[in-house]
């Protein structure tokens, strides 16, 4: 049903009132603009939303661009050392509770933005920690039993890194695997911040895919014209894909005119993938693998769903400012819903010295549309166990069989769904530019490396390009103009800007990275703290010849008392100084997790593996995001007390008792069934009790759109005809 309680107070004035004054005498009110939209922007695995201010910002200006509007703005959002940050970080850099401000969204007084960021997560219970006390904690920081750093909650935003997936049947009751191969790999690829240990199930993905569904749905319940956008990375990408199979199934079996796809997706560096991969299976799940057919064919499915979802209403001449029409402020006097004058663009395009412009371009309706932005460069996600649609983009169609039918062709790339390309490849000294009309891209010429990396890289790690592959770039236009993406947003600056030794002038060495609290936290949970050189110590109480040495149980216990527990060592030698001072001892002592920390994050410098480069340009959401997203009306979040409580309901760390008590106590208005998933979610995060299967299904029904057909199917059917054939009765020697 719809919840049509949508009367606010948009404007507030008052003016004495005077005998027999005119009767058209008024007083001038300044009103809210109304929003175009609500958009949700959710992040992938092991990440706390580290590019959500970059995407926020860019979002707002582009709106500002392409609507004629001033007023859209984005919120801050708290942070320590960034990765393009080199500086030398002290104790003073650290944050305190970093899980829990790291990253969190600050609105300021300024603030309106039409985004809602989405957040998801696993949250550990008894069973999921180690027996034995001791091994539940390491260096200061908490872990499960397989040895994945949790928080102090117990939680881990956006699951472990190894449990990501590059299809969506995998996140159903399956996990990362541990055993002697993930023990090698672990070993092989050597890096502590991104370990490889055994994951738990991943159902927590599929709690994150119905929370996701219901937000949409409820956003829809106050209005069923709500326009509502995903902007999704990397696993990310899949609980989104997931998402609008549930809405078109319905929840708890709703089925109103709220029960319906998102009106656009935005798919960055997605995983993806409609390759079979024998490192996926050497890793995941063996022959219950996905069979390309089935990935294909799911892919198909959802991204359907969003088309056939397709909404006129309100319809975007609605949205023009006319003579005598009131638009409520969405758009400015120049926006046409056909053809539209930006009055704004960045310098950096423009050459301009002056935001100011003044450029015509076709507007469009997105409404029903899926995008894709891929990067070739991005490594993690054209790891050879993955090669996702993020790094290879998509063909225009693919030709496959099922188990047991015969072969067909499965179009994808085509109408509603759409691929941009974010490169950091120039060719011939020009960049790929973004926005430019529809085009063939060549994805690797001769003399190329496949993803911009070295020979040993690609051949031991990466998923193969062919020479003279290309993808089509069937995206639209953009806003009048064609921009060279941001590609190292977040890179240390003067890096990455040499060529690749042995490979084309269009190929360059990766920038460097610095790493973040958050990493260094991960990587002092997944090694040892290390010795420190012998260090002078005050100690009045000691007298050379007099008194002995204090034990180093009594140092430990003295250089320790009053401190966090981050703060703390272990004392492993107390000797006196030479020559013996009075009051002076030396200590050799192991680094506290904090000063570990700080030595990870110092002396450390990685390549970038480009996975987020696309997020973390602020240019790539203003000059291409903004004008992908659909336009239309944003009822749910005009209300600014709904809207905290949309907001609060997206984030699955606040609990049911602020949830339930932000805006006004709004979250009391919303439906039953939203109300369900925001308890259930509270509960899990809170007390580690996962929602029952009636809420949270262990297997996708076939409403969903999820082909579930595996390796095995195959492997039986050959089985099958073997047995059949005459082959079967010839004797054996």
């Amino acid at each position: 049903m719809s919840q049509s309680h949508n009367h606010k107070v948009v404007g507030r004035g008052s003016a004495p009132l005077y005998p027999h004054r005119p009767k058209d005498a008024h007083v001038p009110i300044d009103t809210q603009h109304r929003y175009p939209c609500t958009t949700i922007l959710i992040h992938g695995v092991n990440d706390l939303g580290t590019d959500f201010g970059t995407v926020e910002k860019g979002l707002c200006k582009g709106l500002n661009d392409r609507l004629g509007r001033t007023d859209f703005s984005g919120a801050e959002y708290t942070h320590g050392r960034m990765a393009n940050d080199g500086r030398h970080v002290t104790s003073a850099d650290l944050m305190k509770n970093l899980d829990a401000t790291m990253y969190r969204r600050s609105p300021k007084a300024d603030t309106v933005s039409p985004l809602i960021p989405f957040y998801w997560g696993f949250k550990a219970n008894k069973t999921d920690l180690a027996k034995d006390p001791k091994d539940q904690k390491r260096n200061g920081q908490n872990l499960d039993k397989f040895g994945n750093r949790l928080d102090p909650n117990l939680c881990k935003n956006g699951g472990m890194f190894a449990n990501a997936t590059n299809n969506i049947r995998d996140i159903f009751d399956t996990n990362f695997k541990g055993g002697w191969k993930t023990w090698l790999l672990n070993k092989g690829q050597n890096d502590a911040t991104h370990p490889l240990h055994a994951c738990p199930n991943r159902h927590y993905m599929v709690l994150a895919a119905k929370r996701l569904a219901a937000l949409v749905r409820q956003i829809r319940l106050v209005d069923p014209n709500e326009t509502v956008n995903i902007i999704a990375h990397s696993q990310g990408t899949i609980i989104s894909l997931l998402a609008q199979g549930f809405l078109t199934e319905g929840l708890l079996g709703s089925n109103g005119v709220a029960d319906r796809a998102a009106d656009t997706l935005i798919l960055i560096d997605s995983p993806y993938s409609l390759s079979e991969e024998f490192m996926d299976r050497l890793t995941q799940t063996g022959d219950t693998q996905q069979t390309t057919y089935a990935r294909a064919k799911t892919l198909a499915n959802l991204v359907g769903f969003v088309g056939k979802a397709t909404h006129s209403k309100p319809s975007l001449d609605d949205l023009q400012l006319k003579p005598g029409h009131d638009n409520f402020g969405i758009t400015g006097p120049k926006w046409g819903s056909k053809n539209a004058v930006r009055l704004t663009a960045p310098t950096s395009v423009t050459g301009s010295q002056s935001e100011k412009a003044t450029i015509a371009f076709a507007e469009r309706d997105n409404r029903g549309s899926v995008v894709i932005y891929f990067c070739p460069e991005d490594s993690t996600v054209g790891l050879s166990g993955v090669a996702g649609m993020g790094t290879m983009g998509l063909p225009e169609s693919v030709s496959a069989a099922p188990a047991n039918g015969h072969k067909e062709t499965i179009h994808l790339i085509g109408g509603n769904f759409r691929q941009r390309v974010f490169t950091r490849r120039a060719r011939d000294g020009k960049p790929e530019k973004v926005g430019t009309d529809p085009h063939q891209y060549v994805m690797r010429k001769d003399g190329e490396s496949p993803h911009m990396t070295g020979f040993w890289d690609q051949w031991l790690k990466r998923a193969a390009v062919d020479v003279g592959s290309t993808r089509n770039i069937n995206a639209p236009a953009t806003g009048g103009l064609a921009f060279a993406p941001q590609m190292d947003g977040n890179t240390l600056p003067g890096t990455g800007t040499k060529s690749l030794f042995g490979r084309s002038d269009a190929d360059l060495e990766a920038g460097r990275q610095s790493l973040d609290e958050l990493e260094a936290s991960t990587a002092i949970s997944a090694t040892d703290l290390e010795e420190l050189p012998p260090e002078p110590l005050s100690w009045p109480s000691f007298v050379p010849g007099q008194s002995g040495l204090p034990s180093n149980a009594e140092v430990q216990e003295s250089m320790n008392k009053g401190k966090d527990e981050l703060d703390q060592t272990t004392v492993l030698r107390v000797f006196g100084t030479m020559p013996p001072t009075p009051g002076h001892l030396m200590v050799i002592r192991m680094e506290t997790p904090n000063e570990g920390k700080l030595r990870w994050m110092n002396k450390n410098r990685v390549d970038s593996s480009y996975h987020s480069a696309v997020m973390s340009g602020e240019l790539n959401h203003r000059c291409a995001t903004a004008f992908d997203v659909s336009i239309g009306q944003a009822r749910a979040i005009d209300d600014p007390d709904r809207a905290l409580a949309l907001r609060s309901m997206a984030d699955w760390r606040i609990p049911l008792s602020k949830t339930a008590t932000v805006g006004k106590g709004a979250f009391h208005q919303f439906d039953s069934i939203t109300q369900q998933y925001v308890v259930a979610t509270s509960d899990y995060n809170t007390n580690g009790v996962f929602p029952s299967a009636t809420l949270v299904p262990k297997a996708p029904t076939p409403a969903v759109g999820v082909v579930g057909e595996e390796v095995g199917a195959r492997h039986s059917k050959f089985l099958d005809a073997l047995a059949k054939s005459n082959m079967g009765s010839i004797p054996l020697p």
